[in-house]
């Protein structure tokens, strides 16, 4: 309960993401279902001895510090991973291991109800949006349907598709997933069934979220776009969903009657020792061990928003002052779609064009973040928003660019992608710059910024993107040239404009 109202504010979060997420609804039923298998295992507890074990206020520690870098990494999946690890941890102090691993089965699957880290999200959801669309089209020109795509959108002629985050499949495998999980060790069963039941949940999630996109097709070709929207769209993937679930209930059955059953646990021999008395309870001990695990859960949120309260920084003057001239190129300003720039959730942001007679145009574009915070507002990647647009990327490598005349004595990293669409091709950079520090990894970038948040109180940068359009492959080394000229320039300029 401590846990529960002290860090009520995470819970309330989590619960809202649960109503207005479909990805995640699914949540709702983890808790009652975890409730169910520790009323199942009643008996069980009732046997155990209990007694405080010094390992879980350890535990308790460890969630305190890891609640700390999930605050400071603007990270939601890792407070609330936290909480639940704390929650366990306090469990394993006042009452003992024994008890810990008796309810296994139903702590572990409180971790099954946490949305996924957001960069995990979107690194996931649009591969996936990818893979579901280029088989779909696939086994719609097989059955005799005209369809082509383009990054994530089926054109069939009469109408567009686009395969959104919705129709990726990743709402059908988690629930599929964790059922599994509960059904694999809800009773004893064989090692391998319980591999297989586990791992035949992806792919099964994954093939009927592509039947549903390819019946989708079909029925919208003889009765109109409208089945793709709306009450359809949402009733085709509650009816998928049902028949996946059926289905992985038939192949568990299956599995229950095939050769091969757990060997039960080997009968521990009989102890030397004379059997203890038992003793009554310690009042002392149980209160002393609830007040320091009630101390623990009190202090530590208090403490942990005291060290996460990193302050915005503003930036040294407005990026709108960014110059339109540069190493000779004329530049005009664009805008961004305010919807666009909201999911962005950034805090300025410029877009300039750079032309030069005879030269190919340069596409400069950064994006500023004066605290990066849970829920939204931190850096997103570039290699998931080209592909978006339908750009396949052709090539991806981490460069290091040194000083060319006329930029100073300056080295900078940027990953650098080719990338291509229906022929025409891309030489893209992209890069992570602030706090004095330059990053190409996400990962990189996570870490210092947990790092400097605690030493340094910032969290704040910028992402900055550069995109020059090819009229062949093979101008990739001449436009290179040219465009490590530019980002050393970018970046240099840059610097007078970051805090």
């Amino acid at each position: 309960m401590a846990v529960i109202l002290t860090f009520w504010g995470t819970w309330s979060k989590l619960f809202s993401q649960w109503s207005r997420s479909d990805d995640y609804a699914y949540g709702m039923m983890i808790p009652p279902i975890c409730l169910l298998l520790v009323w199942e295992r009643r008996k069980a507890l009732a046997a155990l001895a209990l007694r405080a074990d010094l390992r879980g206020l350890l535990l308790m520690l460890f969630a305190v510090i890891l609640f700390g870098l999930g605050e400071l990494g603007a990270e939601l999946f890792t407070t609330r991973a936290a909480v639940i690890t704390l929650f366990i941890g306090a469990l394993w102090w006042m009452h003992g291991r024994a008890v810990v691993r008796t309810l296994a089965l139903p702590l572990l699957l409180l971790y099954f109800m946490l949305p996924l880290p957001g960069f995990v999200y979107r690194s996931i959801t649009f591969p996936l949006q990818i893979m579901a669309s280029t088989i779909s089209v696939h086994l719609l020109n097989a059955l005799g349907f005209l369809a082509y795509r383009e990054g994530n959108i089926i054109d069939m002629g009469f109408g567009q598709f686009q395969i959104v985050e919705a129709c990726n499949g990743l709402r059908f495998i988690l629930p599929l997933l964790c059922m599994g999980v509960v059904i694999a060790f809800f009773r004893p069963m064989a090692g391998w069934k319980r591999t297989v039941l586990i791992g035949i949940t992806i792919p099964l999630a994954l093939a009927t979220n592509i039947v549903r996109i390819v019946g989708t097709g079909i029925l919208a070709r003889y009765l109109g776009t409208e089945v793709a929207e709306g009450f359809f769209h949402d009733f085709s993937g509650w009816a998928v969903f049902t028949a996946a679930f059926a289905l992985f209930m038939v192949i568990a059955a299956v599995l229950n009657r095939l050769p091969g059953r757990a060997q039960p646990p080997a009968p521990r021999p009989p102890s030397r020792r004379p059997a203890r008395p038992i003793k009554t309870v310690n009042w002392k001990r149980a209160v002393a061990t609830t007040a320091i695990a009630l101390a623990v859960c009190l202090v530590s949120p208090l403490t942990v928003n005291v060290l996460g309260d990193v302050p915005p920084v503003a930036l040294k003057q407005t990026l709108d002052d960014f110059p339109l001239t540069l190493d000779g190129r004329d530049g005009q300003r664009a805008q961004m779609a305010p919807e666009i720039w909201e999911r962005v959730g950034g805090q300025a942001y410029t877009m300039i064009a750079y032309q030069k007679k005879g030269h190919p145009p340069i596409d400069f574009y950064t994006a500023y973040y004066a605290h990066q915070k849970k829920g939204g507002d931190f850096i997103h990647s570039p290699r998931l928003c080209l592909p978006g647009a339908g750009w396949s990327i052709r090539s991806n490598r981490v460069r290091t660019l040194r000083g060319a005349p006329g930029t100073g004595d300056q080295m900078l990293k940027i990953n650098e992608m080719l990338v291509e669409k229906n022929g025409a091709w891309q030489l893209a950079y992209f890069w992570y710059q602030g706090r004095d520090r330059n990053f190409t990894s996400e990962w990189a970038a996570k870490f210092y910024m947990v790092w400097d948040g605690i030493f340094r109180r910032r969290t704040d940068g910028a992402l900055v993107r550069l995109i020059m359009p090819l009229n062949a492959q093979d101008q990739v080394p001449a436009a290179r040239r040219e465009l490590d000229r530019f980002a050393l320039l970018t970046a240099r300029t840059l610097d007078t404009y970051l805090p």
